[in-house]
């Protein structure tokens, strides 16, 4: 379960000394189902990030193993890096860890999501609409170049900086391809799902299926 909208204690300083050393946190602006994003400053610069503050303690799991969330992060974080430098990926600034907490420190995107976004305008002009899915389509060959397949590319996972441009972010599904593989599992969010993932999960003899799945 997600955590209560009053649940806003930050984490011991204990836990994470050197994130309280760098970074002065500020307001929730996000929640997950084991995770809480707040803005947050640098001290030294004064620049705004966001930070991604991921809860390893036993009691805040509902039965998921940590060490397997562990892994799961530093999987994300291992792509983070290696689709970095790209102007239409999320930029991965800081990652602290401790026993009980993973900080990820990534640049702050003011507009939030694309999905907020298109709910508030209702309707885009072609010309505007040419501009994110041209950014939004060179961010995903960026991911593809790298032989990395997303699996769950929607417009909540895509996020706008001050200028509207688009950052694609939420690599927790992200896998990176071997020459020739391909995959089986079911995973990313019901409603976006690929019709070649659904059918490698319900056929014995289903192809299986690559980067196809993020277009």
């Amino acid at each position: 379960m997600a955590k209560e909208e009053d649940d806003d204690n930050l984490p011991d300083k204990d836990a994470a000394k050197e994130f309280y050393a760098r970074y002065e946190p500020k307001e929730i602006i996000g929640r997950g189902i084991s995770s809480t994003v707040r803005r947050c400053i640098e001290k030294e610069t004064g620049k705004e990030y966001a930070a991604k503050i991921i809860d390893l303690s036993q009691e805040s799991q509902d039965g998921v193993d940590t060490h397997t969330m562990r892994d799961a992060t530093r999987q994300e974080i291992h792509i983070l890096r290696m689709v970095a430098g790209h102007p239409y990926i999320i930029e991965l600034q800081d990652v602290f860890e401790s026993e009980t907490f993973i900080f990820l420190v990534f640049e702050l995107c003011k507009n939030g999501e694309l999905f907020d976004y298109l709910t508030s305008v209702v309707t885009l002009s072609e010309k505007k609409t040419r501009y994110i899915m041209r950014q939004v389509l060179e961010g995903v060959r960026h991911v593809h170049s790298k032989c990395i397949v997303h699996r769950d590319l929607k417009p909540e996972n895509i996020l706008l900086d001050d200028q509207l441009n688009v950052k694609i972010t939420d690599f927790g599904f992200a896998k990176v391809l071997k020459d020739g593989e391909k995959l089986f599992e079911l995973c990313g969010t019901p409603g976006y799902l690929a019709p070649e993932t659904l059918k490698a999960n319900m056929f014995d003899d289903a192809p299986g299926y690559g980067k196809e799945v993020d277009m």
